[in-house]
């Protein structure tokens, strides 16, 4: 999360058409919760703007926005990359075992007791999320399931895991 204040819940891929629609790719398992939005924050490294949303619309599996004062495509196309986020007190509420993906990047993987790595990424892979864990040069896709992350602990900033060799070495 940005500063604890914000919450990510998508990132802007480009743009649609000429008159400054952007194309997001929303990081929440519930696209359709753009629409009970008044305004985002876009981030940029240090920087943060609001935009009012003037409208909203899903399109394939992306979400399409027209943010006030992003009249054409020049406009739009100088905001792509960006993170897409809100405040936190407007987050969904989860689920005993589900988490925030900013929660979970930078945490260390214990595999067996043995520090595995940290979580550098969470690939949204159709049903099951992927954890890519970084060490060094050496980088694992684990698909994140609770046969493999016993005990995911955010607030102690330590995952337990039991992963078997022939998925590491995949």
């Amino acid at each position: 999360m940005e500063d604890n204040r914000l919450i990510i819940i998508g990132r802007i891929l480009g743009v649609h058409g000429i008159k400054g629609e952007l194309k997001i790719q929303p990081l929440t398992d519930d696209p359709g919760r753009f629409y009970d939005l008044d305004s985002v924050t876009l981030i940029n490294d240090k920087t943060e703007d609001e935009y009012r949303i003037t409208n909203c619309r899903l399109h394939k599996n992306n979400v399409l926005l027209f943010l006030e004062g992003i009249t054409n495509r020049n406009d739009a196309e100088a905001l792509i990359g960006r993170k897409v986020g809100i405040p936190k007190e407007l987050a969904v509420e989860l689920a005993e075992d589900e988490f925030f993906i900013e929660e979970l990047l930078g945490l260390p993987v214990y595999n067996e007791g043995v520090l595995l790595g940290k979580i550098t990424d969470v690939m949204q892979a159709g049903g099951v999320d992927v954890y890519t864990i970084s060490e060094g040069k050496k980088v694992y896709c684990v698909p994140a399931r609770k046969l493999y992350f016993k005990a995911i602990d955010v607030k102690a900033g330590r995952i337990e895991a039991t992963i078997p060799q022939e998925i590491l070495d995949l």
